[in-house]
């Protein structure tokens, strides 16, 4: 279960909980409270109450070990793109050129390798 302090849930901002998790072979069971949480688990894992909760974890038992458990996993792997460093540098990179002094050349020189 994703548990995050109520100002993180509201601005969608995720911890290294998340892909910890995920790259343990754990599925992130997201609470629905978090802002934007589809974009950090696929919707099978987005839950919004302790029934559900149940209801999904007796699901996953079920497919343990199963082609859908392998295909869960997966689905997770790709929603942790957004972590990936280079990613994170392009939206730096972009960040920076978007507020740059008038006059400030476009070519910072830095490179996202």
């Amino acid at each position: 279960m994703l548990l995050l302090p109520d100002r993180y849930a509201q601005a969608g901002q995720m911890t290294q909980r998340l892909p910890e998790a995920v790259l343990a072979g754990c599925l992130p069971l997201t609470p629905t409270n978090i802002r934007d949480a589809a974009r950090f688990a696929p919707a099978e894992l987005h839950v919004a109450s302790g029934a559900e909760v149940a209801d999904v974890l007796a699901r996953l038992q079920r497919i343990a070990r199963t082609d859908e458990h392998v295909t869960l996993i997966a689905s997770c792997l790709q929603h942790l793109r957004m972590f990936r460093l280079s990613r994170q540098l392009d939206v730096l990179d972009s960040l920076l050129l978007d507020h740059r002094p008038p006059g400030q050349p476009a070519d910072l020189g830095w490179t996202a390798s």
